[in-house]
C-alpha cells in the first residue's frame, strides 16, 4: 500500500512539473485544477445521472455476454461439433475492431440498442472461451462419472460443470467487466449517446476542456477500481461458500 502511496506520489509531482513546463492548460492542466474539477462533477446532478447511464448499459451488455457466452461455451466445451461450429465465429468476432461494429449497428439498430450489443459482442468472446476451457479442462474420470448417474443436464451444471470452471468463469468475469467499461465508453463517444460518460466526454472535447477530459478519466479510473473491488468481494464469497 505505501509503494502505491509512493508511486501515485510521483506521478503527481512529475504531472505538476511537466504542467508547469509546458504552461498551456489546454494542453495539460495541473492537478490541482483537475482535482477541484473532479470535486465539481460531484455538485452536479447531471454528473451522477450520466454515470448511471454508462454502468447501468454496462452492466445489462455485461448480463447478456456472460449469459450468452457461457451458455455457448458449455454446449461447444461438452460437444466438438458444436465447438467448430462456433470457433470460427468467435474468432470473427474478436478480429472485428469496435469501430466495425458501431458503423455497421448504428445503421441496423437505435443508438441505445447498438451500444449495449457493441460491449455485448466485445466482451462475449472472453466468457466462451473461458468456459470452454474451463469444461475441457475437466478430468476426464470426472466427466465420466457425471456421466454414469445419468442425471437431467440441468442438474449436472448446476452441480458439477459450472463449480468446476468457477474459476475461468472469474477469470472471464475480471478481465471482461473493465474491458467492457472501456468499450462502453469508448462507443459512447462515437455514437454520440444522449447521456452517459463518454457523452459528457465528447462535450469537454468540442469544447476544448482538457481540465474536465482529465478529470472524468479520473473519475473512470476510481469508478474501475471500484468494481474491479465489488466484483472480487463477491467472487471471493462465492468461492468459500
Amino acid at each position: 500500500m505505501k509503494k502505491k502511496c509512493l508511486t501515485c506520489f510521483i506521478l503527481i509531482v512529475l504531472w505538476q512539473m511537466t504542467s508547469l513546463i509546458v504552461d498551456k492548460e489546454v494542453i495539460l492542466p495541473f492537478p490541482y485544477d483537475v482535482f477541484l474539477r473532479m470535486l465539481d462533477y460531484l455538485t452536479i446532478s447531471s454528473f451522477y445521472v450520466s454515470v448511471f447511464s454508462t454502468l447501468l448499459r454496462i452492466f445489462i451488455s455485461f448480463m447478456l455476454a456472460m449469459l450468452i457466452g457461457v451458455s455457448l461455451g458449455i454446449c461447444a466445451g461438452l460437444n466438438h461439433h458444436v465447438y467448430e461450429l462456433l470457433e470460427p465465429i468467435m474468432a470473427l468476432l474478436q478480429t472485428i475492431p469496435q469501430i466495425g461494429y458501431i458503423l455497421i449497428l448504428l445503421v441496423w439498430l437505435n443508438s441505445l440498442q447498438a451500444l449495449i450489443t457493441i460491449v455485448m459482442l466485445m466482451i462475449l468472446p472472453i466468457f466462451y472461451h473461458n468456459t470452454v476451457s474451463g469444461i475441457q479442462h475437466i478430468d476426464r474420470d470426472l466427466k465420466n462419472v457425471i456421466t454414469l448417474y445419468h442425471h437431467s443436464l440441468f442438474f449436472n451444471l448446476r452441480y458439477a460443470y459450472l463449480p468446476l470452471i468457477s474459476g475461468y468463469l472469474a477469470s472471464a468475469v475480471s478481465s471482461a467487466l473493465p474491458m467492457a467499461f472501456k468499450v462502453g465508453v469508448m462507443a459512447e463517444i462515437f455514437v454520440s449517446s444522449r447521456q452517459g460518460i463518454g457523452k459528457l466526454l465528447y462535450n469537454a472535447r468540442v469544447n476544448f476542456d482538457m481540465t474536465s477530459i482529465f478529470a472524468l478519466i479520473l473519475w473512470m479510473v476510481v469508478l474501475l477500481m471500484l468494481i474491479n473491488l465489488i466484483t472480487d468481494i463477491i467472487i471471493k464469497n462465492l468461492n468459500n461458500k
